[in-house]
């Protein structure tokens, strides 16, 4: 077969950027092209979200309007095919292709038969036995780079599809991590983020997630350390430790908290109350005091009372989150929680959601206000045009947004910065004096 050019679209979470990564390297050392508009594509792929029935009708929305490219081998990649399989084939006609969570190193064979012979293809087995060894993503891709480590969550949160979808925790071994993190260091990348649906629950044989990060941090030459995500039952004083040792381990952590309630948090299956929520944060600012936190919360779980919804906002003011990713509840098939009566109203969910990012943003400002005038080192990754000024972007240690001016300086630079003004949730910092 002749190569082809492939057009590759990502919907969802980060292990879907990633996953399409990987996609993409698989199809080039096969000889592919990598293309960047479906216009100029023999074959296109959507990797797709299925966490949400918003996220899968924006995905068959895409695919429907993707229809059009009629020469072009159209394929269905990730959490939505692994949920719906042949189905989708009725749902969307043209799709040739469906492909689950673990099939991506099928796709240039099935490729390869679908422009050869025509037909559909489906492969939606998952390998649930063991480790689980992922192809490298691409060495050169940009100065923050995602590495998986993880795949699969056997916590099965009563709200939540991706245990279905995504099989059992399954880790990768410490070597192929770090040899990967070394060759995107080597292509260009300072910032590596450490994906997986729960990190913390990483096992490669004696060598736990600490272990896996130590290592990284000694072994490659890494300028900056992340991680998502981390579910708070996992999470002990270990990795703030390293934190506090280690200055490339960066500051900040997301927590998905989910709601403030002791009573709803046991019926999503969360496995923490929220006073052992709450200790873990005072243990994670004791030991690295200048920690940032972020978070995720649902609203309107079914039975969610008006007091327990209080009680969310309340953690909210003494969490003191950076950032809260926020969502209404809406049932998923086949979770545990689809079971339960849908109780809230939709208007109930709205005015709860209006209400929980009020207090959100009322924190947020709040702390980033108080870093006005101290220093930072920020990592730059790109540019900002605002009308007419064009500024450079970076982040802090702590995931922090930063605009600087663009004076002599370049993309992965790492430079102090003093914090000078807050325009939103956007700093403004004039380059400071090393020390």
């Amino acid at each position: 077969m002749n190569p082809l050019r492939v057009y590759c679209e990502s919907f969802g979470c980060q292990m879907n950027a990633y996953d399409t990564d990987v996609i993409e390297s698989i199809l080039e050392e096969r000889g592919h092209a990598i293309v960047r508009t479906p216009d100029a594509a023999d074959c296109i792929i959507v990797n797709t979200c299925s966490v949400r029935d918003h996220a899968e009708q924006r995905a068959i929305g895409r695919l429907l309007d993707l229809s059009r490219h009629r020469d072009a081998v159209l394929v269905v990649c990730g959490c939505m095919a692994q949920r719906l399989g042949s189905a989708l084939f009725d749902i969307v006609p043209a799709v040739r292709i469906v492909a689950g969570t673990d099939s991506y190193a099928l796709l240039p064979d099935a490729i390869a038969a679908a422009v050869r012979e025509g037909g559909r293809f489906a492969f939606l087995e998952m390998d649930e036995a063991g480790a689980y060894e992922a192809p490298a993503s691409k060495a050169n891709g940009g100065v923050s780079r995602y590495v998986s480590i993880t795949k699969g969550c056997e916590n099965y949160c009563s709200y939540c599809i991706v245990p279905y979808l995504r099989g059992k925790v399954r880790s990768r071994s410490a070597d192929s991590i770090i040899r990967e993190t070394s060759s995107v260091v080597a292509g260009g990348a300072k910032e590596v983020t450490l994906l997986g649906q729960n990190v913390i629950a990483y096992r490669d044989g004696r060598v736990d997630f600490c272990g896996l990060a130590g290592r990284i941090l000694a072994e490659t030459e890494v300028s900056r350390l992340r991680f998502l995500t981390s579910h708070p039952r996992d999470v002990d004083a270990a990795v703030f430790e390293l934190m506090a040792i280690e200055r490339r381990f960066c500051s900040h952590i997301h927590l998905p908290v989910q709601a403030g309630s002791d009573r709803i948090l046991a019926a999503m299956n969360r496995g923490y109350t929220r006073e052992t929520y709450l200790g873990k944060l005072r243990e994670a600012r004791r030991i690295v005091p200048g920690i940032a936190v972020t978070t995720d919360i649902i609203v309107g779980f079914p039975s969610e009372t008006d007091d327990e919804f209080g009680q969310t906002l309340d953690l909210v003011r003494e969490a003191r989150f950076d950032a809260a990713f926020t969502f209404q509840y809406s049932p998923r098939g086949g979770t545990a929680a689809s079971a339960m009566s849908d109780d809230v109203s939709a208007g109930k969910k709205k005015e709860r959601l209006l209400a929980l990012n009020e207090v959100v943003q009322e924190e947020r400002a709040r702390i980033l206000q108080a870093q006005l005038g101290s220093r930072a080192e920020i990592l730059l990754d790109g540019a900002a045009q605002k009308g007419e000024y064009r500024s450079l972007k970076g982040r802090t240690p702590e995931f922090r947004n930063v605009l600087v001016p663009p004076d002599s300086l370049n993309d992965g630079d790492i430079v102090p910065v003093v914090l000078k003004r807050l325009v939103n949730f956007t700093f403004e910092g004039e380059l400071a004096a090393r020390k």
